[in-house]
């Protein structure tokens, strides 16, 4: 295996299915170290999880509350640091490895080096359902532009020199500020084009409404507040920098709404929060939702 220290790995655990313990150990077998940070499970789903800590390469944090993915990541972060780690790779729960999937990812990660400033890359992303490939957005250099967090590997050089997630995003967009501050500090994002991640984004619904197919992505009423005020704040944090970012975002802010309207169940409830979540972000109020009604 090409490696040059340590390689660590982290999952964000949240109410996880007794199935995705063989996500868990999938990834296991391909690090030395898997780092599952819990963000409030109930004590019979930790059970399982406290099980598989037998093992001296599993490390099981208990936040014991959701504390947000951005925490989970940094906790998970922390505790690579102190084992020495010099690759950390993150996963979502429900995200599935392919044979080699890590070896894969750092000789390629290797063969950017040679060549570019990289401190990130990430996997193809195949969905189980529909066996499509996840189109990525790229940047000028031909790398990368916004990533998603699960699948995607870092040298431990990216958070000495670019920082730690975002606690106070505490949901969503936390990938997409990480995306931006590697691209703002000038360096490069790869893309494997063998390594592949079974993963499944959401679960959109797609609906014909007036010859044309609409899709939403039927988040939870306080995803969707999440969503739009940390659009706002990346808009706010980035807009300047990456213009391309604007008109995109400015839509969604429009369209989304109407989309929950027209497909969507709880929708008064959802749009409520979106709204709630613009004017908080143009506030500049961040943290957790305290109260979600």
């Amino acid at each position: 295996m090409p490696k040059d220290g340590c390689i660590g790995a982290i999952v964000v655990s949240f109410h996880p299915r007794p199935e995705y313990l063989e996500n868990f150990a999938k990834i296991r077998a391909q690090v030395d170290l898997l780092i599952v940070v819990d963000n409030g499970s109930s004590e019979q789903e930790l059970a399982q999880l406290r099980l598989a800590g037998a093992d001296p390469g599993f490390k099981l944090i208990e936040n014991g509350d959701n504390l947000g993915i951005a925490t989970a990541l940094n906790r998970g972060i922390r505790e690579a640091q102190k084992a020495d780690c010099r690759w950390v790779a993150l996963f979502d729960q429900d995200s599935a490895v392919t044979s080699g999937f890590i070896p894969t990812m750092i000789a390629d990660f290797q063969a950017f080096r040679k060549e570019r400033k990289i401190l990130q890359i990430i996997p193809r992303y195949l969905d189980p359902e529909t066996g499509k490939e996840r189109i990525v957005s790229t940047f000028r250099d031909g790398g990368v532009f916004l990533t998603i967090t699960s699948g995607s590997l870092f040298s431990m050089e990216a958070f000495e020199k670019c920082g730690l997630f975002q606690e106070n995003l505490f949901i969503y967009c936390v990938d997409d500020d990480y995306s931006l501050r590697i691209r703002k500090n000038g360096y490069f994002i790869g893309v494997s084009k063998n390594a592949i991640l079974i993963h499944q984004s959401g679960h959109p619904t797609s609906r014909k409404l007036f010859g044309m197919t609409l899709t939403t992505k039927n988040y939870r009423p306080e995803v969707r507040y999440y969503y739009a005020r940390n659009k706002v704040w990346i808009l706010r944090s980035y807009g300047r920098t990456f213009p391309r970012l604007i008109v995109p975002t400015l839509r969604e802010f429009v369209t989304i709404p109407l989309k929950i309207a027209l497909m969507e169940d709880a929708s008064w409830q959802k749009i409520r929060l979106f709204i709630r979540g613009l004017a908080d972000g143009i506030a500049g109020r961040m943290g957790r939702l305290s109260q979600v009604a």
